[in-house]
């Protein structure tokens, strides 16, 4: 069973520019339907959490790590006097710490990738089977987050790489990785047979349908991957000849060539996430997560 989480919130946040410059993209705050203040990396983490992962790695740069960190203390002795007065204050306090014990962060010194950030963390992984959640996508529903669990039930099964999948229509090809599979006999799971990072929507439509969906839908990445202890053999691969001057180290590396060595498989999910890397995408974050619906 996967145990491990890496979540990659390295980023410059340059979508988010220029409030990513003093905030970190994992604290961008967002109000519940009951009220609650909380944040992407509340809402990320305690959602693996509820999914059985039972350490988390969020890899962060160096400058952003005293925030990250700063914020899980929650005040410390400043705010004492404050939360013995409040009982609200000191829940909140309290589930930080809980969080906390459960979450070490990690350095990506150059921000040269998501597979570059991944690989930053193969001390934290010690070579076990992982869980990656992309550290701007938030699973739904928040108390029982199906595109983690499904994902982990199906690696339990066929103990090889799988990544969730969403559908998105043709014209949008070109924002995401998109994975070709062959339908399986589980429902909803497919083979994978070739993925490709970004490609037009002419190449997608010539090379990278998948029997089932519709006419204009492909399967994209949703922001889950579980990997086998192989993954990081073949990232140290990859890491022996990588040099930024070739352009970024993404993780469509690693898992190209994981599909040469073994199978792989695709799980759509039955419940869709929420992105919230763009100031589009925050807005309809925000809505949902407050209970307006998609704004």
């Amino acid at each position: 069973m996967i145990r491990k989480a890496i979540v990659p919130m390295a980023g410059l946040g340059t979508r988010l520019y220029p409030i990513s410059v003093v905030l970190p993209k994992g604290l961008m705050p967002f109000v519940l339907s009951d009220g609650k203040l909380t944040t992407g990396l509340q809402l990320i983490a305690e959602s693996l959490l509820a999914a059985g992962i039972e350490q988390i790695g969020v890899v962060v740069s160096p400058e952003n790590r005293p925030v990250y960190e700063s914020f899980l203390e929650g005040g410390g002795e400043r705010y004492a006097p404050a939360r013995a007065k409040s009982p609200a204050l000191q829940a909140t306090y309290e589930s930080l710490q809980r969080l906390r014990a459960h979450i070490q962060f990690i350095e990506q010194p150059w921000l040269w990738g998501l597979g570059h950030a991944v690989w930053c963390a193969r001390a934290f992984a010690c070579g076990d089977a992982v869980l990656v959640l992309l550290g701007d996508h938030i699973m739904l529903p928040l108390e029982r987050p199906t595109a983690i669990t499904e994902a982990t039930r199906l690696y339990d099964q066929v103990h090889a790489p799988v990544y969730g999948v969403h559908r998105v229509p043709a014209g949008k090809v070109a924002q995401y990785g998109i994975l070709q599979g062959a339908p399986t006999e589980t429902p909803r799971a497919y083979r994978l047979l070739q993925l490709c990072e970004k490609p037009t929507q002419a190449y997608a439509q010539q090379h990278l349908r998948t029997a089932g969906l519709g006419a204009d839908e492909f399967f994209a990445h949703n922001g889950v991957y579980a990997f086998p202890p192989a993954l990081w053999d073949t990232l140290e691969q990859i890491a022996a000849h990588y040099s930024p001057d070739g352009g970024e180290w993404t993780l469509t590396y690693a898992q190209q060539r994981l599909l040469e060595q073994m199978p792989a498989y695709l799980i759509e999910s039955g419940h869709s996430g929420l992105d919230f890397g763009t100031a589009a995408e925050y807005r309809r974050a925000f809505g949902n997560l407050a209970g307006y619906g998609d704004v």
